[in-house]
């Protein structure tokens, strides 16, 4: 006999307040220490450690060693999904002493989603693409081939090929109602954008600052 799957399990482990800052947090890819995100959740270390056993308990974070130091990620892409997708549903904010991100225009319109684009940028990157006749139309969940890399886009970033499956995943960019691009293709995009400079990591949060000389290339390529 097949039981059915026990989402209580997951669900009650993301169901507070604390852990929940904590995995917004950890969307941003990196890895975090459990101070740093303690930090960011507003409470204790000690109680952060608390949170994070649970959290690793029920897989959504992993832990590994770094000389001294114990460092915490989401345990994978399927869990950044999870949470994107739990995001598009929840209530605007989270309370004012639980943001890991000024609640301003910086999050919604650029930001990192576990390795990828997020944010009205990413969104409208999608939606050309997919004009351009680079991706198929994609709704959310939905993987895809890359149908050619001749785009100016591409071109100018250095993208000519994927080595990690999928190519293409469509991901639920919860302030916008809308897709952005994940997959190889999405992770791509995020590296080229940072490396060319037209995008800067913030010092803290998941809010990616774009460049005047990103804004200038972008709008040199059609995208405003």
């Amino acid at each position: 006999m097949t039981a059915e799957p026990d989402i209580a399990t997951v669900a009650q482990a993301i169901g507070e307040p604390a852990r929940a800052a904590m995995l917004l947090q950890l969307m941003d890819g990196d890895a975090h220490t459990a101070r740093g995100l303690a930090t960011v959740a507003g409470i204790a270390p000690s109680t952060a450690s608390a949170h994070l056993r649970r959290l690793c308990d029920a897989g959504l974070v992993r832990v590994t060693e770094s000389g001294r130091q114990r460092l915490h990620r989401l345990a994978g892409p399927d869990v950044a999904q999870l949470v994107e997708a739990l995001t598009a549903l929840a209530p605007p904010r989270l309370p004012p002493n639980l943001q890991p991100d000024p609640p301003t225009d910086q999050l919604l319109e650029a930001r990192a989603c576990y390795g990828h684009l997020g944010g009205r940028l990413g969104v409208t990157i999608a939606a050309r693409l997919h004009e351009d006749g680079v991706i198929d139309e994609l709704r959310p969940g939905d993987t895809g081939p890359v149908h050619t890399f001749d785009h100016p886009l591409l071109t100018t970033l250095g993208i000519t090929g994927l080595a990690t499956p999928p190519p293409v995943r469509a991901c639920l960019d919860w302030s916008h109602s809308s897709v952005h691009l994940a997959g190889a293709l999405g992770t791509a995009l995020l590296t080229g954008l940072l490396d060319a400079g037209w995008l800067r990591r913030r010092p803290t949060g998941r809010a990616l600052r774009i460049t005047p000389n990103g804004r200038d290339r972008l709008a040199q390529l059609g995208f405003r």
